[in-house]
């Protein structure tokens, strides 16, 4: 399925005045001349890769140069010295060649850059200062001016290749440089390779240069070994010396694969089988015109829009957004198939991702694909993976490897065992960092639990589907009736006491909880919405606790919270946006019989913890998932990436008064908000493809068949609708 549309967006009326009679004659003319020169805005104009460029408190985005959906290739500048908030710094050492270069020099992925005067080779050294003004950042292309050496640096990319060019100044030391951890080899005089990592984290790379060295070198930490072409080492790298004249131009190809140096060489040669930087560079703008335009909004603000577009280049494009939004993920099917098809013995190192609340990614994937229709792979062997993840791997965060005590202990008791107050960890796999994360770990159980019952029940293993059914109450084990909140146990089933569930578990949570606190994780059950409410008291009690959530205090002050849960920002009370595991809290209120609050808290979320500046991101973007949440959201529907779980669709207050996705099988999904405005925010009545629609969600099936949604929207809510007992979307469990 490929998506494909246009967005036609007005950005201003154009004014013609007539004075006298031979005006008049040459109004036409003048009309003529003015709309060629006014410009209508595409999608692609609204991107900002710099919205984000400063943290809250941890990790700012990168201002990539990528193509959509298409490889490992994030091509971006490189801040120097470690300036975490990179739109703030007044200078760059680098530019990197697949991924952002991370600081330190175990961990250094492979960069470029150019210089002028005696060849330095230490980034603090060869770093230059930039000026914002001078400087240009868009999805498929990048330029800015090194302004310590008057030299122009541009860049864009094909798929697993980048193209970078040199605008030089008149020096006869001119100099391009290439660093990495890695192995070096000046192949001949336009041409170095060399590999990064190794096994199956190796990188290739094959450089090819627009002009003969007229010298070269490597270098190795901070001294250059002039006429020496191999380098093999940690901070290490070669480097071309040239004399160049004003303006001259320099151009550099760089191939990369995980194969080779030969397959990068070929990667080189297909997606840049010429020297013609402004060919690539218009390729990669039309496959990122063809991917925006995916979707099309109208109405909202300049802000607006322009948040909502760069929230879908942040998701690596419509593609990519689309499989986020599970109308199809090739990738992700891609990635099920090689899960299914890893043995046994392989299975353990191969899982993807940190451990814990990341560890089984595979296995939800799995999960979310066969709910959704797609079973283009070999879903009985990945079936038996995801078994031997949930019962043969360990659980804990930051690990991987076969289970340990107290995953065996999980199995057999139903919840994930916690240190007793000042008892000292003695599971040697235990991260001394990351600790058990108890609590969380068994949350995320219970709904991987859930996943597996999903696709045994489909393939008729009923035995199987019985078995894992029974897992997925495992949240009940760690949820103490008598507190109201998810707590943590000790081996002998005891509650760990005392225990306080915002400041609780130490830094970041960790000992009960991954980066967060009891408050946020209380509502951690995506798979069981009703069996929480009944847990908590029914729904009265469940909203009441809701409400509190977002406005609880931290008993302390803000800066202490923070200190000790650095993650929790975007801070609403105790909800915290700014981290992945709590974006689907405001959408429970349509479990609740109240969705006339979840349509008031995201309209308050996107309004306060997004804008469309360097300080726009209230949190980690964590590879698009914070803007997923904006996307999703300012059309009015929602369903969660990181906890996928029943294929249907939340609804919610739409900023757009009408967006329009394109589908696969050619067909559009509307979403029309009538009389939508900042403070029109309340769904007053609903139709769905000219239905009254009375429940606040709509299955994933009906969207793929396109069709329109159509929300009338007013300044205050309408209580009645979708708050009927009947209209709740489906959970695991019935009421009580």
């Amino acid at each position: 399925m490929k998506f494909s549309g246009f967005i036609n967006l007005s950005v201003g009326v154009l004014f013609f005045v007539t004075c006298a009679s031979a005006q008049t004659k040459k109004a036409p003319a003048q009309a003529k001349k003015a709309s060629a020169q006014t410009k209508q805005k595409t999608a692609l104009d609204y991107v900002d890769p710099n919205i984000g460029g400063i943290g809250q408190l941890l990790v700012a985005t990168d201002p990539s140069v990528q193509l959509p959906s298409a490889g490992s290739l994030k091509i971006c500048s490189n801040p120097w010295p470690e300036i975490y908030d990179r739109y703030l710094a007044d200078k760059v050492f680098s530019f990197s060649l697949r991924d952002e270069v991370r600081y330190g020099t175990k961990t250094i992925s492979s960069w470029i850059m150019a210089t002028t005067g005696n060849i330095e080779v230490t980034p603090a050294k060869m770093a230059s200062n930039y000026d914002h003004d001078f400087e240009k950042v868009t999805p498929y292309y990048a330029s800015l001016l090194l302004e310590d050496y008057n030299i122009n640096v541009e860049y864009t990319v094909a798929e697993q290749a980048s193209y970078f060019k040199f605008t030089f100044p008149q020096s006869s030391d001119s100099h391009i440089l290439l660093g990495s951890n890695a192995k070096f080899k000046v192949v001949d005089e336009t041409t170095i390779q060399w590999q990064e990592g190794s096994g199956n984290r190796a990188y290739y790379f094959y450089a090819k240069f627009s002009k003969p060295f007229k010298s070269f070198g490597s270098w190795s930490g901070d001294k250059a070994f002039p006429g020496t072409n191999m380098q093999d080492g940690t901070n290490v790298g070669a480097y071309a010396n040239y004399a160049t004249s004003k303006g001259e131009q320099i151009e550099v190809k760089v191939g990369v694969s995980n194969e080779s140096n030969e397959q990068a060489k070929q990667n080189l040669e297909k997606g840049i089988p010429a020297w013609n930087f402004e060919a690539v560079k218009n390729n990669a703008k039309s496959k990122w015109a063809a991917s925006l335009d995916l979707f099309k909004v109208e109405g909202g603000t300049e802000a607006q829009r322009k948040i909502f577009y760069t929230g879908i280049y942040f998701n690596n494009g419509g593609e990519s957004l689309e499989g986020r939004m599970k109308l199809r993920d090739d990738k992700i099917a891609e990635r099920s198939q090689r899960y299914a098809s890893l043995e046994k013995s392989q299975l353990y190192p191969a899982v993807i991702g940190q451990g814990g609340m990341f560890q089984h990614t595979s296995l939800v994937n799995v999960a979310d694909l066969y709910l959704h229709g797609i079973r283009n792979f070999d879903v009985e062997r990945a079936y038996a993976n995801m078994k031997e993840d949930f019962l043969g791997s360990t659980k804990l965060p930051w690990r991987k490897g076969p289970a340990t005590h107290l995953d065996s202990f999980y199995v057999k008791n139903g919840f994930f065992p916690s240190l007793a107050p000042g008892q000292q960890e003695w599971i040697k796999e235990v991260h001394p960092s990351e600790k058990r994360q108890s609590v969380t770990v068994t949350l995320q159980a219970s709904y991987e639990a859930w996943c597996i019952a999903q696709v045994a029940k489909g393939l008729g293993k009923t035995d199987d589907y019985e078995y894992f059914m029974k897992h997925a109450h495992d949240y009940q084990n760690v949820f103490n009736k008598e507190t109201g909140f998810m707590s943590p146990k000790t081996e002998d089933g005891k509650w760990v006491t005392p225990f306080d569930p915002k400041l609780g578990g130490g830094q970041g949570g960790r000992d009960y909880f991954a980066e967060m606190n009891s408050w946020i994780y209380t509502f951690y059950v995506s798979h069981d919405v009703q069996g929480l409410m009944n847990l908590i008291g029914g729904k009265d009690n469940f909203n009441n606790k809701l409400d509190a959530l977002f406005v609880e205090q931290y008993k302390t002050s803000k800066y202490k919270f923070l200190d000790l849960f650095p993650d929790m920002t975007g801070l609403i009370g105790n909800y915290a946006h700014g981290n992945e595991f709590s974006r689907n809290i405001p959408y429970l209120y349509n479990y609740s019989g109240e969705p006339w609050k979840t349509q008031k808290r995201v309209r308050e979320i996107m309004d306060v913890w997004y804008s469309a500046n360097p300080l726009g991101m209230c949190g980690d973007e964590d590879t698009g998932l914070l803007s997923h949440f904006y996307v999703n959201s300012a059309m009015g529907i929602y369903s969660d990436p990181m906890i996928p779980s029943y294929p249907i669709w939340l609804i919610g207050s739409p900023i757009f008064s009408k967006s329009t996705i394109t589908l696969g099988n050619k067909k559009t999904f509307v979403i029309e908000a009538k009389n939508v405005s900042a403070q029109n925010k309340y769904v007053q009545s609903a139709t769905l493809n000219g239905e009254p629609l009375n429940k606040p969600w709509f299955d994933h099936a009906t969207l793929m068949k396109g069709g329109t949604l159509v929300l009338n929207m007013g300044p205050r809510p309408n209580k009645q609708w979708g708050s009927s007992p009947d209209a709740v979307p489906p959970s695991m469990s019935k009421p009580e």
